[in-house]
């Protein structure tokens, strides 16, 4: 600090305590026994500053025994939960995950407040202000038929899709409206005869008839690496469409919630 700076910080502190803190003695300044008794608590306070609040908070993953809460759909917690779950676990070994189902409208409080650390899959209604999101990597959808089905080929015709029956699997999901919307637009009918809301029974039940399902390539990716069944193109190109992660302003700069973010985009990315 220069002089002047020096001279009106020590004038309000005199007037705040009360008492003339520095005394000239000769060429020299001599603290008052007021100051010298505020001495070491002053150091205390000023070290407690520079610790714990101008440092600013650490998260170590190595000893963290915290929590972690992700909201995915069903869909989502096929695609992401496997491979974030070991990756959690070996870098932070102590903690716990959690994985909830949440509506849209409770998505944007349950990030501000903290209950939920992120949101993971496909959510283009989250555009609220405040809302961080980050794109993971793109997705798409095939078809899926069981391994002896009478039609051949990779890809289906218009035709066959048509004429085929279907299983059509209705959970929800803004994805699924997606589809939906493009098929409509497309002028393209489906002859639906079972539909289910979930995902749990869809290979049984492909395998054992000659129904079609439409549904996320990871998904039935997974299911040929184990059952009698076999992807198909399907007949038209369906938009891609974008993961990502999504997380709220509040958090943005959190060491923990930074670190979450980087190990998520680390094993998802591409």
């Amino acid at each position: 600090m220069s002089q002047p700076a020096t001279s009106a910080a020590l004038a309000r502190l005199r007037h705040s305590l009360g008492d003339p803190l520095f005394i000239r003695s000769g060429n020299v300044m001599e603290a008052t026994p007021r100051a010298q008794g505020i001495i070491e608590s002053t150091r205390e306070v000023i070290e407690i500053i520079d610790r714990d609040i101008l440092s600013g908070p650490t998260f170590d993953p190595a000893t963290s025994d915290q929590e972690f809460v992700f909201c995915l759909s069903e869909v989502g917690e096929v695609v992401f939960l496997p491979a974030l779950f070991q990756s959690l676990r070996s870098a932070a070994p102590n903690t716990r995950i959690r994985t909830v189902s949440l509506a849209p409208d409770e998505l944007v409080e349950s990030l501000h407040e903290g209950r939920v650390d992120a949101v993971l899959g496909y959510f283009p209604d989250l555009t609220t202000p405040n809302i961080y999101q980050q794109r993971l990597f793109s997705h798409d959808l095939v078809c899926l038929i069981r391994l002896d089905h009478p039609l051949a080929g990779e890809r289906l015709s218009l035709e066959d899709f048509r004429s085929l029956e279907h299983l059509q699997v209705r959970d929800g999901s803004r994805r699924q409206e997606m589809f939906e919307a493009h098929l409509t637009k497309a002028g393209i009918h489906r002859n639906i005869v079972l539909q289910t809301s979930h995902y749990m029974s869809v290979p049984s039940i492909i395998e054992r008839s000659d129904l079609i399902v439409v549904l996320p390539r990871t998904v039935a990716n997974m299911y040929t690496h184990n059952l009698n069944v076999r992807m198909v193109e399907p007949p038209v190109d369906i938009p891609r469409y974008d993961l990502k992660q999504y997380w709220h302003a509040r958090f943005h700069e959190a060491p923990r919630s930074v670190w979450l973010r980087r190990l998520i985009m680390s094993v998802f990315n591409g």
